[in-house]
């Protein structure tokens, strides 16, 4: 005799547990979906903040001067506030960061860029080591100068009472360039031509137009400009206070009327002396080059000296 063992409530039973697993990983499904944005673009802690922003350096749409700044949520500043150059005023390393009210502040540290000509670039005074070279342009102990007046405090209002990063993120990128913006576009134009050199035209013409003339070179019958008119600059008064010194090199054209035009900058100093340097040299009077008798458009570079004694 052969035996055969039926269990007809066993498939059954299997069927059940199969339908009951497989609906509760779909709810865990459309349970992780709920969650994940939530913690995106949910209510943020400081935490998440210091880990998005803290360490980074932000350039400033316009560089706002002073050790407390105050915007709204469109980016305006509010109270009395002045701006300076982009080489002492542009640029915040973040050091605290924490959000209340609806109002973001970051704690941070400016950064003061003077030009090494070891490295032919700008690097922030703050960052010298004892025994650096480059300490040399400062004649007192820059350390604990740049400690102290570089201390800003910066708030920005989100517009919403308990805001998500993306709240955030709008109110960052309405005051400071946006990942992927350029820093040529938060500069003056004379600063232009020395971040980007590739930019400087093939076959330069006295004002740029189509039917402008082209410049001339000096030498071959044509003379040089002779300067007769030259007030020195002002002494920005962070490099005054950093005891900085140095020479801005200038790139201009000297237009048939003697009128230099078209400053850019060739060599910087930073420490916001070139700035002033382009502000000097635009009031300066040439006598003009000529060729054959006539006043030419010329390409020249000057020197600005900027010497503490």
């Amino acid at each position: 005799m052969t035996w055969v063992l039926e269990f007809p409530r066993l498939k059954e039973i299997h069927e059940r547990a199969v339908v009951k697993l497989c609906r509760e990983l779909l709810y865990a499904c459309v349970l992780i979906a709920l969650i994940l944005p939530a913690a995106a673009y949910g209510k943020i802690s400081d935490q998440d903040l210091l880990n998005e922003y803290e360490g980074k350096v932000l350039t400033l749409r316009r560089p706002y001067w002073g050790p407390r700044l105050h915007f709204n949520s469109a980016g305006d500043p509010s109270g009395d506030t002045s701006t300076g150059s982009w080489t002492i005023a542009g640029q915040v390393r973040v050091r605290g960061v924490d959000v209340k009210n609806g109002v973001l502040r970051l704690r941070g540290q400016r950064l003061f860029l003077f030009y090494d000509p070891a490295s032919k670039s700008l690097r922030d005074a703050g960052s010298l080591a004892k025994g650096d070279p480059a300490s040399k342009y400062f004649r007192g102990k820059i350390s604990d100068w740049v400690a102290s007046v570089g201390k800003v405090e910066i708030e920005l209002e989100t517009g919403e009472p308990e805001p998500t990063m993306a709240d955030v993120t709008r109110s960052m990128n309405a005051v400071f360039l946006s990942p992927g913006e350029l820093l040529t576009d938060a500069v003056p134009v004379f600063w232009k031509r020395w971040l980007e050199p590739k930019t400087e035209p093939s076959k330069e013409t006295a004002n740029g137009g189509a039917a402008a003339r082209t410049l001339s070179k000096i030498g071959d019958g044509v003379t040089a400009p002779h300067v007769k008119y030259d007030p020195n600059p002002q002494y920005s008064g962070v490099g005054r206070e950093a005891k900085y010194q140095g020479t801005s090199v200038l790139w201009l054209i000297v237009g048939e009327d003697g009128t230099p035009r078209d400053i850019r900058i060739a060599k910087p100093l930073g420490m916001g002396l070139d700035d002033e340097a382009v502000r000097a040299v635009a009031t300066w009077k040439f006598d003009p080059a000529m060729k054959d008798g006539t006043p030419v458009p010329v390409r020249i570079n000057v020197e600005v000296n900027f010497r503490l004694y």
